[in-house]
């Protein structure tokens, strides 16, 4: 009797959790025409759930206009195919959580919550912009440019954009200090500003999503994971004016909701099968960091058609170490307008963002199996305060190509933000590699090459300043056909070189 009656109460637990109960937004009022505010009533539903201990709330088919929205523990908002819920453009409809307004979705201090399902989350990110004029670089900056203020210049139209925003509110869909949180096979489109935020959580699966934001649109960037620890991300398709995911350590942001200054190490996530556009870095890992990142690992990733591939950044106290990268494909090219970067393959580089804070270090990078094919150098740069340690390229074909936009915008390195005068974009020789202060920099397997370029200021194959501890083996490297007088390696004051060929 022991027996059959410890079977039954299993039987019973799993059937409550695959026939968890259902609250459709309809049954609490909603009206999907698109029209009618609905936030009153799926927060109702969101409410109902919750007090009745969890389950599914349940978004139909039909479009349901809607302010901010907060879910709680042991939720699953799911959406059904056909179900869209439509951001409201009255910016007195979303909460203001810090200084700024949060968009559709705030989530803060939960566990066990999820949106899942075939439906989708639309932005009107474009109903935030102004269409008629496009963001451009002028100021103290141009001075340094190859092309000064003729930088990126357009000669009709609005180029690559981006637009110039009008007031928005901010991060689209943000988790703030949850736990066991799933975003599972939705899609996402036209954010006006960052579009996922999943800030000082643990324990994150992210997968099967497409984010498909409007590519004109400035800061509308498509998965960032702040802070976070313990997460998973797999499966998605991300295209977005912005960076397309972001690996970061904030505890604040300038005033942007669901930050809390919360200093505790960002760690163990896990990056694969996922396809990259953006305007900006396909991969961005750090910033603005006050806490330390580590333990990142990415693969099986193709970024297309951007303005830079992977770009690790440290401009504060955190610091980044032990990311791995494998079998990543990267195609750069230049674009025009206020987009940072300039058509780098992959961008490593430490230097002061923030008055009076020690500069954090860049360490223990790895990639095997990358091609890159881009307009512009693969570039690491430290500045004097820091540096970068342990960087290894192994199985790799790097080639810098041609590009259509050369006259307005080649020449020119870019290591924006930072507030060193002189190296925010500032001109440059371009070689397909650029190092500059940094420790034990190996090269293995691989290949360096050139298609199309003519002008004269692409150089080498590989420039080397300040490196002490550069390793060169079984690679091929030629340098620029511009100027074939030149070697294919440049040193200057290195120490500890091996394998030159």
């Amino acid at each position: 009797m022991k027996i059959i009656a410890w079977f039954s109460l299993l039987f019973v637990c799993f059937s409550a959790k695959i026939y968890a109960v259902e609250y459709n937004i309809k049954d609490f009022g909603a009206i999907g025409n698109g029209i009618d505010l609905t936030t009153i009533h799926i927060q109702k539903a969101i409410d109902k759930c919750f007090a009745d201990g969890g389950g599914i709330v349940l978004v139909p088919g039909g479009e349901y206009l809607t302010g901010t929205l907060n879910l709680r523990s042991g939720i699953e908002l799911r959406l059904e195919p056909g179900a869209v819920l439509k951001a409201t453009t009255d910016l007195t409809k979303y909460q203001v959580h810090n200084e700024q307004p949060a968009g559709m979705f705030y989530t803060e201090d939960a566990h066990d919550v999820a949106i899942t399902g075939k439906g989708k989350i639309w932005g009107q990110g474009l109903e935030f912009m102004y269409r008629d004029s496009a963001k451009v670089i002028r100021g103290e900056v141009n001075k340094f440019i190859r092309q000064k203020y003729d930088f990126r210049k357009v000669e009709k139209g609005l180029g690559d954009g981006p637009l110039m925003p009008k007031d928005r509110y901010h991060q689209m869909i943000i988790f703030s200090n949850c736990t066991n949180v799933t975003l599972k096979d939705f899609e996402v489109i036209d954010a006006p500003y960052w579009t996922f935020l999943i800030v000082h959580c643990d324990r994150v699966w992210v997968s099967g999503l497409s984010i498909n934001n409007n590519l004109m649109i400035p800061n509308n960037d498509g998965l960032d994971i702040v802070s976070s620890s313990n997460v998973n991300v797999s499966d998605c398709i991300i295209t977005c004016g912005d960076d397309a995911i972001v690996l970061a350590g904030y505890a604040h942001h300038f005033g942007d909701p669901g930050f809390k200054d919360i200093i505790k190490p960002s760690k163990n996530i896990n990056v694969t099968n996922c396809i990259l556009q953006s305007r900006s870095s396909g991969i961005r890992v750090g910033g603005w960091d006050q806490n330390h990142m580590s333990d990142y690992n990415f693969s099986n990733i193709t970024i297309f058609d951007s303005n830079c591939g992977i770009n690790i950044t440290v401009r504060d106290s955190g610091s980044v170490q032990n990311v791995n990268f494998s079998n990543i494909r990267i195609e750069t090219r230049m674009h025009t307008g206020d987009w940072w970067g300039n058509g780098e393959p992959i961008k490593i580089s430490a230097l002061r963002g923030v008055p009076h804070n020690k500069i954090g270090v860049i360490k223990n990078i790895s990639f095997s199996n990358v091609t890159c094919r881009g307009e512009n150098a693969i570039l690491m740069y430290a500045s004097e305060e820091t540096k970068l340690r342990n960087i290894y390229f192994t199985n790799f074909n790097f080639i810098l190509r041609k590009s259509v936009l050369e006259k307005v915008s080649g020449g020119n390195f870019d290591l924006r933000p930072n507030t060193v005068a002189g190296k925010e974009i500032y001109k440059s020789d371009v070689p397909v590699v650029y190092i500059e202060n940094a420790e034990n920099i190996f090269f293995n397997q691989g290949s360096i090459g050139w298609d199309g370029v003519k002008e004269a200021h692409y150089t080498y194959a590989i420039e080397a300043v300040k490196v002490n501890g550069l390793k060169i083996s079984n690679i091929t490297a030629a340098q620029s056909p511009s100027n074939p007088h030149l070697k294919a390696v440049s040193l200057k004051d290195c120490s500890d070189v091996s394998g030159l060929f």
